[in-house]
């Protein structure tokens, strides 16, 4: 065996087999037998991957790199996962009900706790500039430091979700919350209608059922 396919061998058996088990066994034990459990965000079949939400970073570099490029350069002893993340849609004014929804957000990623450095949390700016408004940016740079802040364009974003999200929900005004295994496959989402209880019990399953990320 050459060197690129022991590579790709130690890549599948030591990282993508064991997140990849750990995001379908999510899917295949819901509402089965008793004990069973059942996933309180709604999720996504098929499983999108990460690089369709075309989120760059504020300086316009990409954001997220498909699986594949991440690990081309990379030795598999060298590779270190990428950690789960939650996607939270808005715009570059986030009001009020934002906010509050983003402390909630904050709250429960740190009731993770020894689980909380394998969750990102990126706030997306989805618009045409990826300034933020005055007071946004304040809010930010006060309350939410850790926060990732990526762009996206209304229209892209909007069109690709739209197969995913039901006709006449606007995901980005109604801050729906996207969960990414560290293989950059998004597999659930979170509505407003989601408690942060109900999304902190859906993050526990898929951290418990991965020891990767």
């Amino acid at each position: 065996m050459n060197k690129d396919k022991l590579k790709l061998t130690l890549l599948l058996v030591t990282i993508i087999l064991p997140i990849s088990l750990a995001t379908l066994s999510f899917y295949l034990y819901q509402g089965r037998g008793v004990g069973a459990t059942t996933n309180n965000g709604v999720l996504i079949s098929p499983i999108v991957d990460i690089t369709e939400f075309a989120l760059e970073n504020l300086d316009g570099t990409v954001a997220f790199q498909s699986f594949e490029a991440l690990v081309a350069e990379v030795d598999a002893v060298d590779y270190e996962p990428r950690p789960w993340s939650l996607i939270f849609l808005g715009t570059d004014n986030c009001d009020e009900r934002c906010g509050d929804r983003l402390f909630y957000l904050r709250q429960l990623h740190r009731l993770l706790g020894a689980d909380e450095g394998r969750v990102a949390r990126y706030y997306v700016n989805a618009g045409e500039s990826k300034t933020f408004e005055v007071n946004t940016q304040s809010m930010f740079n006060e309350a939410f430091p850790a926060l990732k802040k990526v762009y996206s364009r209304t229209d892209i974003l909007l069109n690709m979700l739209a197969a995913i999200i039901p006709e006449g929900v606007n995901p980005i005004t109604d801050h729906y919350i996207f969960v990414a295994d560290p293989l950059g496959n998004v597999m659930m989402y979170f509505t407003p209608e989601n408690t942060p209880d109900e999304i902190l019990e859906d993050l526990e399953k898929l951290l418990d059922r991965s020891s990767l990320g």
